[in-house]
């Protein structure tokens, strides 16, 4: 039987940060599971948004944080994550504006470089904007986004040569728990006796966890995005949006080409996560045109070039599980994280590998405990959208 003193569940951008971070401070030894490769799941389409825009402390913390090690990433690890520093710009009609205020301000007590722009301010930065229905904007020069394979390949490359294993195209079939606590992990490859367990696998973290009588709030949420490219004359796009006045977003993509996708507060649709429609539906690249086209005229026509599907693993209040399971030592989570877990991934790596070493986190991630949906306190962001947190 093979033994680890940690095993991590889940080779996405999380799994492979919380393994790369256990390895280099020489936690014993650490064992990653992915049913696939390394970054193929979710994570591998993500959209790779990195912003500092939360309206929770810890959130804009974790934000932060990853955003230097974003910027740090080949230092870190010797790979790349393709982080591009671009700029992100929040546009906001006048119902959030106080909401987007208070964020930006508390962006500020902690340091954080943002600020709030006025319609006139956000024209200088691209006239090519119609911002009809928009009275302001939170605009972060520093932040832009990655790719998420990259990123979660990069952690695993780095975690193997810190000495952790990499137990790839390998499923994990049950946890073991004795006497109220970890013991062992069940995978297709044999087992794994380990004290302690992070399982951290998205949409398919609830099926572990149930026979253990943990039950976690996950769903998996088919999500869309579409690339388009805009007509030769418009040239590139240069900064990230999300656009809470009509809903979506768009991020500058290779090729002079964006990638684009919608804010919503609810579940675009619920799915079985080994079943589900990989392609996109012509009515969302309709919708998605359309508001392309209100904010940039200019460059309705734009070409439709593919359009994909992937999956949000999101609770009821769009927030991370994270942290140990009350009840059965050694067993920890990280899931749910609704869309925006990529971007908090580097620091979410530091964090949980310091809790797992029963050491102080250095951010306090306990709002994000289990208990809160049985205790009635849920997690809610300031804004409309519960993606924005």
């Amino acid at each position: 039987m093979a033994t680890a003193d940690v095993v991590v569940l889940g080779g996405g951008s999380t799994g492979t940060s919380v393994a790369f971070q256990l390895a280099r401070r020489h936690s014993g030894k650490v064992v990653l599971v992915e049913r696939d490769t390394a970054g193929a799941g979710p994570t591998a389409k993500s959209i790779g948004i990195i912003r500092l825009h939360y309206s929770h402390e810890p959130l804009i913390r974790l934000a932060a944080r990853s955003l230097e090690l974003f910027a740090r990433f080949e230092e870190l690890t010797g790979a790349v994550a393709d982080f591009t520093r671009c700029g992100f710009l929040l546009l906001a009609p006048e119902r959030e504006m106080v909401v987007l205020r208070a964020n930006v301000e508390l962006q500020h007590r902690l340091g954080m470089v943002s600020s709030v722009l006025a319609p006139a301010e956000i024209a200088a930065l691209d006239p090519r904007l119609h911002l009809d229905g928009v009275d302001g904007a939170a605009w972060e020069p520093g932040s832009g986004f990655a790719d998420g394979y990259a990123t979660a390949a990069g952690f695993a490359a780095a975690a193997r040569r810190e000495g952790a294993e990499i137990w790839e195209t390998t499923a994990a079939q049950r946890l073991i728990v004795d006497g109220g606590r970890v013991r062992a992990v069940q995978t297709a490859r044999g087992e794994i006796s380990t004290p302690a367990v992070l399982v951290s696998c998205g949409p398919w973290t609830p099926a572990l966890l149930q026979p253990l009588g943990v039950n976690v709030p996950i769903q998996a949420s088919r999500q869309q995005v579409v690339q388009l490219a805009p007509p030769p004359a418009f040239g590139v796009l240069g900064v990230v949006i999300e656009d809470m006045a009509q809903g979506f977003y768009v991020r500058p993509e290779a090729g002079s080409t964006i990638l684009a996708g919608v804010l919503e507060e609810e579940a675009e649709e619920i799915v079985s996560p080994d079943g589900f429609n990989r392609g996109v539906d012509f009515d969302f690249v309709e919708r998605v045109g359309r508001m392309w086209a209100s904010r940039y005229p200019g460059a309705r026509e734009a070409e439709v070039r593919r359009g994909y599907a992937s999956l949000y693993d999101i609770t009821p209040d769009w927030q991370p599980v994270l942290g140990a399971v009350d009840g059965i030592g050694g067993l920890y989570i990280a899931a749910g994280f609704s869309g925006h877990g990529f971007k908090l991934s580097p620091a979410l790596g530091e964090a949980l590998a310091a809790i797992i070493a029963g050491e102080p986190p250095g951010i306090d991630l306990s709002m994000f405990r289990l208990s809160r949906f049985a205790e009635g306190h849920p997690i809610r962001g300031r804004h409309a959208q519960g993606i924005l947190g």
